[in-house]
């Protein structure tokens, strides 16, 4: 069996070269500093060679590196070149696998293409010359998805790394640590405790890592020793609809914002996909004016319809602030189900003044104008903030 895992290297920053390829070969950096205290989010190698990392402040960046250049994150263009990409491998092979650790990541399963191609090397060439050259693409060819992430790590841009199986264990051997697919702050207590390499790692007894560290200890000692026992997952199959809007005017309210969001959300419940069912999750996707990008995925609390999405779109957006004139704006509807029923409450179990409730409620819209009664309503319960777990909603009888 052979697996091969393809990178992309700083993929945010990559990814920005498509459209300004003039950019390629100087020092990237990618931030956001319109948030609250801009720090540096990653940096090419360009830029690294002058001294920057991740968690730098800008103006520390700027005082290493004057000639840098600061890009913003671009959601929704991260987003549809690595479906692109994703679509581009399943072509070729069935068995892809997006790694959920790290964007730009994939795993290829080769077993069977060596009836299209002489060998896996030639197999994995071909896939990345499926990529836009400026991305920067290289792989790794091993017989398990660890190894061939370590060799894809010390493979040139456009080029493939293949390891032999009897090779495998030494190539870990020399490592570093920060390859293993765990939270930094267990590499660094790893370094404390002067496991610089896969090797040394390998070397200790896996009981001991087992007690220091749990479950991932074991599995630190087992991926060290060249065991992987993951396979390549095919991703799965999910129905989603999509719909987008340009905008007539850049929108700078919420209130415009609300108004598309209303159009898409009653367009794609009158599609075929859609019409009479339901839907779980919705993924909202702004484009701002310069380049920039916005995104936020909701799920919803139980499958909902048209006036419910628009109604739960309207309630989650309540305090957004608007990051920019939006220029266009597209919905991705997921979690289609077919449409539910609900148990409605029994006559003989109603309320017995819902009637005399009701007329109440009426006498005082017609004195005021609008009801001043209100009932409180589920939004995010989840949340760590208690003003977003709940909202206020007129209450109707």
């Amino acid at each position: 069996m052979a697996i091969a895992c393809l990178r992309i290297p700083h993929m945010a920053l990559r990814i920005a070269l498509l459209d300004q390829p003039e950019l390629d070969g100087l020092p990237l950096i990618l931030s956001n500093p319109e948030s609250g205290r801009a720090v540096v989010i990653d940096a090419t190698d360009e830029a690294t060679a002058k001294g920057i990392r991740s968690g730098l402040t800008l103006r520390e960046a700027s005082a290493l590196c004057p000639e840098g250049i600061v890009l913003m994150p671009n959601p929704v263009m991260e987003s549809r070149v690595g479906q692109e990409i994703l679509t581009q491998l399943e072509a070729i092979s069935p068995l892809v696998e997006a790694d959920e650790q790290e964007q730009g990541c994939w795993y290829i399963d080769l077993t069977g293409l060596d009836r299209h191609f002489p060998t896996t090397t030639a197999a994995t060439e071909h896939m990345i010359a499926s990529v836009p050259p400026v991305l920067r693409a290289r792989a790794g060819v091993a017989t398990t998805k660890f190894t061939a992430r370590v060799a894809s790590d010390i493979a040139k841009p456009g080029k493939v790394r293949p390891i032999r199986k009897r090779d495998e264990q030494r190539f870990l051997a020399n490592a570093p640590v920060s390859l293993l697919p765990f939270p930094p702050e267990m590499t660094h207590q790893l370094y404390r405790l002067g496991l610089a390499t896969l090797g040394a790692v390998a070397a200790l007894p896996a009981a001991k890592l087992a007690a220091r560290f749990g479950p991932d200890g074991r599995l630190a000692w087992e991926l060290a020793s060249g065991i992987d026992r993951r396979a390549v997952v095919q991703r799965p199959r999910e129905e989603i609809v999509v719909e987008e809007l340009t905008m007539p005017a850049p929108a700078i309210s919420r209130e415009m914002l609300m108004i598309g969001l209303r159009q898409l959300v009653n367009r794609a419940f009158s599609r075929k996909g859609l019409k009479g069912r339901q839907a779980r999750q919705v993924t909202l996707q702004a484009r701002i004016e310069n380049r920039r990008s916005w995104e936020r995925t909701m799920v919803l609390k139980e499958p909902s319809g048209a006036s419910q999405m628009i109604t739960a779109l309207d309630l989650r957006l309540q305090a957004l602030e608007m990051p920019g004139p939006i220029e266009s704006v597209s919905l991705h509807i997921s979690g289609i189900v077919s449409e539910i029923a609900h148990q409605q409450v029994l006559p003989t179990l109603r309320p017995r003044h819902s009637s005399s409730v009701t007329e109440a409620i009426n006498q005082l819209k017609q004195r005021y104008g609008l009801s001043p009664l209100f009932r409180v309503v589920e939004v995010e319960p989840w949340s760590r903030i208690p003003e977003r777990r709940h909202a206020l909603i007129t209450f109707e009888p």
